[in-house]
């Protein structure tokens, strides 16, 4: 059995992105940790991760840039992206998300 991913989002207040990402993570039931983007707790993530913008996204640790993630300019998440980043099985996940 494969590991849960670790995955953190550090969503901006009234960031469109960071809305679209997070409705997309609860439609499909996928785990991850919310911390603010403006609290102190986000800050230093985003400080020490070099976060440059919003939502922040770390995966196992890792720094995911949220444009390799969120299909411009309706900010729909790639859905490809999304299964290999998080994990999802093919049938969790079927098209890109609107």
């Amino acid at each position: 059995m494969v590991a849960a991913r670790q995955i953190v989002i550090l969503p901006a207040r009234g960031c469109r992105r960071s809305h679209r990402l997070l409705e997309y993570l609860q439609a499909h039931d996928i785990p991850f940790t919310r911390i603010d983007l403006e609290s102190p707790e986000g800050q230093a993530l985003a400080a020490r991760h070099d976060l440059r913008a919003s939502p922040g996204i770390l995966v196992d640790g890792v720094s995911i840039n949220p444009f390799d993630l969120l299909i411009r300019p309706a900010c729909r998440v790639d859905e490809a992206r999304a299964r290999e980043l998080f994990g999802l099985h093919e049938a969790k996940a079927a098209e890109i998300y609107m």
